[in-house]
């Protein structure tokens, strides 16, 4: 499960209620009293969440987000406000207002919606390299991968193919799924290449093959299996144990 860095501007008794409602959410959280100080976190450090109130006696909650959401490009911004005055929404995949008037333990539910677009973020950035010989198969692999948010997707023939493509890109591929029968260099023998290969072989692998070559490609080094058939809720749950 990953651990989220959330930054909280506010003063010590409303950081402590934001710091108790959020228990329960895997995170590490960390708190200012001030606009600049929060500028300050946010050029040295990678925030995942920030939440601020609106209202600062030195710089606006909303301008500090305007000014470090290019240098945080997947954060997310909760603005807390003190009246119930409906804001105007900007920035809607990105920027959540809560009203203090309302029940605080409502901040988790916009801290849980935070990280469900963090989450989303991230997919979107990743590079995933498929290997597969069956056209069909292959575009297959490739739709249900976008379904779930992945957009980064790249694509070999066979294991040869494979080895042209990562010695010609960079940075190499967050992760490849590779079939185990295919024609001039098969799964397992790129398998074995990746491991033999410093720059490489610490990509997450997982082998799409059937049940009875599964625990082999665990042997010689695959990070997870798919057997054949699978639907896209088994690859999402075996993406997310290696990534």
């Amino acid at each position: 499960m990953s651990s989220y860095k959330i930054l909280i501007v506010d003063d010590p008794e409303n950081v402590n209620r934001i710091e108790d409602c959020l228990q329960e959410i895997s995170c590490t959280m960390q708190s200012v009293c001030s606009g600049q100080a929060a500028l300050k976190t946010m050029r040295n450090t990678d925030i995942d969440i920030f939440i601020s109130r609106l209202e600062l006696l030195d710089i606006n909650g909303l301008a500090i987000y305007k000014a470090m959401k290019d240098q945080q490009p997947g954060m997310q911004c909760i603005l807390i406000t003190e009246t119930s005055k409906k804001m105007e929404q900007q920035d809607c995949q990105r920027l959540q207002f809560f009203n203090r008037s309302t029940n605080m333990n409502r901040m988790t539910d916009c801290v849980n919606q935070a990280i469900i677009h963090i989450q989303k973020w991230q997919r979107a950035q990743k590079k995933i390299l498929i290997v597969e010989d069956t056209k069909a198969l292959l575009l297959t692999q490739q739709k249900m991968l976008k379904t779930l948010g992945f957009a980064n997707i790249l694509t070999a023939n066979n294991g040869n193919h494979a080895i042209e493509m990562l010695l010609k890109i960079s940075p190499p591929p967050d992760l490849i799924i590779s079939d185990w029968y295919m024609p001039e260099k098969n799964g397992l023998e790129l398998l074995q290449w990746l491991k033999r290969n410093d720059t490489f072989k610490t990509i997450p692998f997982i082998m799409a093959t059937s049940k009875k070559e599964a625990m082999m490609a665990v042997d010689a080094g695959a990070d997870n299996f798919l057997i054949k058939p699978y639907d896209i809720a088994t690859i999402q749950k075996t993406i997310e144990k290696v990534l």
